[in-house]
């Protein structure tokens, strides 16, 4: 009657980079070939889930740095607003003969503003090389794992389905494994946050992007009156 009082137990710790994974085997008894496969393929979901987090980590620090790069083209964009304010504040543009009225050395200095607006246009057209990369990757990135099924979804995971429906005749403990799997499912909804926070630093980034441009496009427009003091 205490032939079982005392089962032995064996503990199986994997150190996985996504998190460890941790459960208990029976060592009275020996593992199936399809629960073999089970937990294998358990692991193997470990492994595409750190994929992800480090798809979705890289991608986001990504459109931070690109974030930051376009605000300090915004910060141009801003100071040569300022600056065009003043000029005007300074000169009637209207006048049909700027290029006598005006001291030629001052007729340089609006000149080389205006190549310098010009050519902070090109940079920010120029800048959506980095937009365009990042706008790959959020197409590839959604479609994959936003829009539509989810290809790991904690809401339907199935991988250890066979484990837990036949547990009387498993080799693993299915007590430690379920709760080792409730442990990987929250990880794996944390994941699909990072995913979330990611698409909202996209869509900051592409907004900010589409805003400056369209300031740029019309300060550019703006200073094509300077024309007026070489073009007579």
């Amino acid at each position: 009657m205490f032939k079982n009082q005392y089962i032995k137990m064996k503990n199986i710790i994997i150190d996985h980079p996504l998190r460890t994974i941790s459960y208990q085997t029976h060592e009275d008894r020996y593992p199936l070939n399809h629960e073999v496969q089970a937990l294998n393929d358990y692991r193997l979901v470990h492994d595409q889930v750190w994929r992800m987090k480090l798809l979705f980590e890289k991608e986001k620090g990504e459109a931070q740095l690109a974030l930051i790069n376009l605000h300090k083209l915004d910060e141009e964009r801003h100071e040569f607003n300022n600056m065009f304010d003043f000029y005007k504040e300074q000169v009637d543009f209207s006048s049909k003969s700027l290029h006598t009225e005006l001291e030629v050395g001052f007729q340089v200095e609006l000149r080389n503003f205006y190549n310098s607006v010009i050519g902070q246009h090109r940079k920010l057209v120029q800048f959506y090389d980095v937009i365009g990369t990042r706008d790959r990757e959020y197409t590839t990135i959604t479609d994959t794992y936003f829009r539509g099924e989810k290809p790991i979804d904690p809401l339907h995971f199935k991988v250890l389905d066979s484990v837990f429906r036949h547990h009387e005749d498993m080799h693993v403990d299915v007590v430690s494994l379920d709760k080792d799997l409730q442990q990987f499912l929250t990880v794996l909804a944390d994941v699909y946050i990072l995913l979330d926070s990611y698409i909202q630093q996209y869509n900051i980034l592409y907004t900010t992007y589409s805003d400056i441009l369209q300031k740029t496009a019309q300060l550019t427009k703006d200073v094509q009156v300077l024309g007026a003091v070489w073009r007579a």
